[in-house]
């Protein structure tokens, strides 16, 4: 079943009549949609706006709004828009910038919007993908590759999780679907800083004697998409720094000297350490991946999102009874382009065993 539409860079178009078989639209605005299933215990939303701050419409009411970060107060959203696009840093902690007060009110009530159909009370799986909208922002030395920036396939990944889940529970319990271009695992976790790791450990396990044969079939695919996306970032950033050190660009730019230590760490993951931060010791740990096997998931590795639950406050939300927990998933972008049955058959079974109760 095909629960939504995407366009070639996968970016989210829209659901499909399949999906309305099942799911009613509950609200639908230029920046985001939420549909709940006939039993009430399902909710899927999904963000339609772009992740970049400086990437939107304000005619139309479409705005760059990263619905992964915290609401920021007015000076810093004003201080924030000032230093676009040249002090633009995708790592912020805030969810937008703004122009001015009135505009700082609009989009603090998108992103407040959005919150609203997450907090409640009700028992309720909530299945977001925050960053499913395009990004259409003309590429240029700041991001040369915008399109990269859409968390593809996510709408499909979590739509297809949110229709297929059959949990009943008593309990309310986010998951929040992203994607990723490194190369990590098929399916790569986080506990927000709030999850049971002993649990996201056993199910973690269990997927990978599960899944292991299915997700190596893909795995060459995985690793060419990654050597050629990654060759082309580490070209563009050398091109422009003049190194590929992580000290010494993080003088210079927060975003490449992030992007550098994170390509190194996952190499390292895969057993190909980088001793000197050169283009030659990329290439030759990029052209040494060969045979080694895809891990099925990795667990709190690349995308803890520990720093994420402390922004959008998640142990008070928690306490106040308005979540009882959370999960954080980023998927591998090729494995949710070219098998998003088989992600979501993985996120639904770690779903069962970390939330039995949902």
């Amino acid at each position: 079943m095909k629960p939504v539409d995407e366009d070639e860079y996968g970016a989210y178009l829209g659901v499909t009549a399949d999906f309305r078989r099942e799911f009613s639209l509950i609200e639908n605005n230029p920046n985001f949609e939420v549909y709940d299933a006939k039993d009430r215990q399902r909710r899927f939303i999904v963000s339609k706006a772009s992740r970049i701050p400086d990437d939107e419409d304000i005619t139309a009411g479409r705005y760059g709004i990263d619905f992964n970060r915290a609401r920021p107060t007015p000076q810093e959203a004003v201080d924030y828009h000032a230093a676009l696009p040249g002090g633009y840093q995708w790592l912020g902690d805030i969810a937008f910038a703004a122009a001015d007060e009135n505009e700082y009110a609009k989009k603090a009530a998108a992103r407040d919007s959005f919150y609203s159909y997450v907090w409640g009370a009700a028992a309720q799986t909530v299945w977001a993908a925050p960053h499913s909208g395009s990004v259409d922002r003309p590429p240029d030395d700041t991001l040369p590759f915008p399109k990269l920036w859409i968390d593809n396939h996510t709408a499909g990944v979590a739509a297809r999780c949110a229709y297929r889940d059959g949990g009943r529970g008593k309990q309310r319990v986010m998951i929040y679907v992203h994607a990723t271009g490194l190369l990590g695992a098929a399916v790569n976790l986080g506990d927000f800083g709030v999850a049971d790791g002993e649990k996201m450990a056993v199910a973690a396990a269990r997927a990978e004697i599960k899944y292991h044969d299915k997700v190596q079939v893909l795995a060459e695919g995985f690793k060419q998409d990654f050597r050629l996306k990654t060759g082309k970032l580490l070209e563009h950033i050398y091109r422009r720094r003049g190194t590929l050190d992580p000290a010494a660009l993080g003088g210079v730019s927060k975003d490449d000297s992030f992007n550098v230590t994170q390509q190194a760490k996952v190499l390292k993951l895969y057993g190909r350490e980088i001793a000197e931060f050169t283009p030659e010791a990329f290439s030759e740990a990029l052209d040494g991946l060969g045979d080694i096997l895809v891990p099925v998931v990795n667990n709190n590795v690349l995308y803890p999102a520990r720093h994420v639950g402390e922004l959008l406050g998640l142990k008070q939300k928690i306490s106040e009874g308005l979540m009882h927990g959370a999960l954080s998933v980023e998927c591998a972008k090729y494995y949710a382009a070219n098998a998003p049955e088989l992600i979501a058959d993985i996120i639904l079974d770690i779903k069962r065993e970390l939330f039995p109760s949902s």
